[in-house]
């Protein structure tokens, strides 16, 4: 039997278009539970309100999601929603916090609303999860999650966002044509997993095109044409490419790579997509990819303010015993197993090391 969860419900984007959701809202329910990260509550709970308002929809709780979607975080907050018996929840900000309210909602029973308020990866559209333990290392990737009901995406507020966010989300979903065209290899192709392929370059053309431009418009918090393709690209269609790919199309090599830096403490001042962004290229490297291709997409990188070095990460090419520890986690991590050869520690810090030297150059 063929199986897939492919997309939410309901994905609505546009500036103010959180306002503009109130009757959207009530379909999910009377009471509401919010939950999300400190800041984006803080930007994006007006508009939430105001619309809840227009739609007879009372807000019954409001807590922040921990800081780390691990497993007594997601326990917690799904014992917040029982208590205040709201019908739905509606989870606010980046991907952590996405990720713990599609947890909690799961434990719970009740539909969820996403609300990202920055578009640093596709979090929002997502039916999975990513854990970690309390202090940020990673554990899984978990399907013991909702698919949301309905996604609100708006342009203004991610416009608002520091650009850090948007050029990591850009790394992130940079990733998903990289390896998907290497784990797609492993298998028998069939339509799904052809359209993921598809769609995945679709995003990674888009955001080569599109990325400048829309950094120019986060710098001046604006909202343009080339700032909401780019969005889509990172929530919508980056959304799609998991949805449709499934288990035959999901993360590798960079992803193995990201794995293993957030075994040093070190790396730990960095967004998930700006590690993916260096994994990127890391991967590249270890299939063997002609320089010219990989130094292109470097040349990207440095464009919109991606890593390209080692010290870019938070580690040194001189740090021995962080090189080991991070090439060692990396080669065992479960992505680095979908690529389509054996991948070793020791090709993964040789790997490292030649994305770095070529980084330096730029």
């Amino acid at each position: 039997m063929f199986e897939r969860i492919i997309a939410p419900g309901n994905y609505r984007r546009g500036a103010g278009v959180i306002t503009a959701s109130g009757q959207a809202l009530r379909r999910m329910g009377a009471k509401a539970f919010l939950v999300g990260g400190h800041r984006a509550l803080a930007a994006a709970v007006p508009a939430l309100h105001e619309a809840m308002a227009s739609a007879g929809v009372e807000p019954v709780g409001q807590v922040w999601y921990g800081g780390e979607c691990c497993p007594e975080n997601i326990a917690a907050v799904a014992a917040a929603i029982k208590e205040k018996g709201a019908d739905f929840m509606v989870g606010v900000g980046g991907g952590k916090a996405l990720d713990t309210a599609k947890g909690a909602a799961r434990q719970a029973g009740v539909p969820l609303v996403t609300v990202p308020t920055i578009a640093a990866t596709c979090a929002a559209f997502t039916s999975i999860a990513i854990i970690y333990d309390r202090e940020g290392h990673f554990q899984a990737i978990s399907h013991e999650a909702v698919n949301p009901s309905l996604v609100l995406v708006d342009s203004q507020i991610i416009a608002a966002a520091p650009w850090r966010y948007l050029a990591a989300g850009m790394g992130d979903t940079l990733a998903k044509y990289i390896e998907l065209r290497a784990t797609s290899t492993a298998v028998s192709s069939y339509p799904a997993l052809e359209g993921a392929v598809a769609l995945a370059r679709l995003c990674y053309d888009i955001i080569l095109t599109a990325g400048p431009g829309a950094r120019k418009a986060v710098e001046k918090q604006m909202v343009t044409q080339d700032l909401e393709r780019v969005i889509d690209a990172v929530i919508l269609i980056s959304g799609l490419v998991s949805g449709l790919g499934g288990d035959d199309g999901r993360t590798a090599g960079a992803h193995g790579v990201y794995e293993g830096l957030t075994a040093s403490p070190l790396t730990r001042g960095c967004c998930h997509g700006e590690l993916v962004a260096f994994g990127n290229l890391v991967q590249l490297f270890l299939e063997g990819r002609e320089i010219k291709i990989i130094a292109s997409l470097a040349a990207f990188n440095r464009q919109v303010g991606l890593p390209v070095t080692l010290k870019e990460v938070g580690l040194s090419p001189e740090d021995g015993p962080s090189l080991e520890l991070v090439s060692n986690a990396a080669a065992a991590s479960p992505d680095m197993a979908n690529m389509p050869f054996p991948v070793t520690a020791a090709m993964i810090r040789e790997a490292l090391l030649a994305a770095d030297r070529l980084g330096r150059g730029f």
